[in-house]
């Protein structure tokens, strides 16, 4: 292939600007009487170069040539309109990537989608993982905490490990004499240990991720009964309600996320352990006051 040369016509600094000075007086010949000397000769040899152009032929152009440039400018200006409004279309829209491979808009949206959903799927797998682990977790947990009850009672002839509740609860019971299981008194004679006091479900509380059974003292000998729930996930509302709230203003206020409040776990007495359907067992809820016969023949009550 041929290099371009490099010996281009130019035109020097000085006739550039003598040009541009002819141009600026809209190329009026009579502007040469007004200069002198170096710049007078050079807007001269402009006019002399340009009048050239006075001698080139200039037909007239024909009906049928005139049609013909009207319609190339029409035919012009109608692929530049669909040029525009092709590129207004996301869907036609050609995009590069690297190594020359080219997709369109539209085709980048749908992969978009399904990347989001694959990566919704994932979430879903994930989160479903995360709870059913946390779940078990729980259970391990509950299952070693009914075992030290068990040690408890059998080094204590048989007497559950009980305190007083905090007057707050108390008052909230209506009841001054009101106790809760103590599972810091079983894990203080080394019947479980303080790690299975932790719950991942209130991961936030430390080795106080659970709330225990509260009563009456008159209802102590009735926490043997296999319907009575001792242990269960830390109930998220005591704060609301010890503060004036109702129970369900106390749960909407709560700081611990819903995923975490459904399905708590709960401990029975018997040792076996259930994923409730919700707070409420059988129409007593855990974590609120509101006496029932059944499943248990006290009310139940989780508080810390």
């Amino acid at each position: 292939m041929t290099k371009p040369s490099d010996n281009r016509p130019s035109i020097t600094p000085a006739d550039a600007q003598a040009i541009d000075r002819l141009a600026t007086d809209g190329f009026d010949s009579d502007l040469v009487q007004s200069l002198e000397g170096d710049e007078r000769a050079r807007v001269e040899a402009a006019v002399s170069l340009l009048s050239l152009l006075d001698l080139y032929p200039a037909e007239e152009l024909s009906d049928e040539d005139e049609q013909t440039l009207v319609d190339a400018t029409m035919a012009r200006i109608g692929r530049a309109e669909d040029d525009r409004r092709d590129r207004m279309k996301m869907d036609n829209q050609p995009v590069m990537l690297g190594r020359g491979l080219r997709f369109r808009i539209a085709e980048g949206l749908a992969v978009a989608a399904v990347l989001a959903m694959a990566a919704a799927t994932l979430w879903s797998f994930g989160t479903s993982a995360s709870s059913n682990g946390f779940s078990a977790t729980t259970h391990r947990n509950l299952g070693e905490l009914h075992a030290g009850l068990s040690g408890f009672r059998d080094a204590n002839d048989g007497g559950m490990p009980l305190r007083a509740t905090s007057s707050s609860v108390a008052n909230l019971l209506g009841d001054h004499n009101a106790q809760l299981l103590d599972l810091d008194a079983v894990a203080s004679q080394g019947h479980c240990t303080v790690e299975s006091m932790q719950n991942p479900r209130r991961p936030a509380d430390g080795h106080h991720g659970f709330s225990y059974a509260t009563l009456s003292v008159n209802q102590q000998p009735l926490l043997g009964d296999a319907r009575v729930i001792l242990i269960g996930d830390r109930n998220p509302a005591l704060a609301g309600m010890l503060s004036g709230q109702k129970y369900a203003a106390a749960m909407a206020a709560s700081s611990t996320h819903p995923r975490l409040t459904a399905r708590p776990s709960a401990l029975f007495a018997d040792g076996h352990i259930e994923d409730l359907g919700n707070a409420a067992c059988e129409g007593d809820c855990i974590w609120s006051i509101d006496p029932a016969v059944e499943p248990a023949p006290i009310e139940i009550f989780l508080a810390h």
